[in-house]
């Protein structure tokens, strides 16, 4: 089983819509903090703040791309 990407805080993630009724396959977020790991599942979660304002926590192994913040 491969490792699922942890991106740094500020990179945009685009990932899997875990909704399955939604009609929006692929969703986009950035990154707001670092990982947190589940110790019983051992999948990793990340805060991600999406287009409307709010905020979900995202299973990294939903995630499909991503790209690296331009700040330093």
């Amino acid at each position: 089983m491969s490792i699922s990407p942890c991106p740094e805080r500020g990179a945009l993630v685009t990932y899997l819509n875990p909704d399955v009724l939604d009609p929006t396959v692929f969703l986009r977020g950035v990154v707001m903090g670092p990982h947190v790991e589940d110790p019983h599942t051992a999948h990793r979660w990340l805060p991600v703040l999406l287009p409307d304002r709010t905020i979900a926590v995202l299973d990294t192994r939903n995630i499909i791309a991503v790209h690296a913040s331009d700040n330093p």
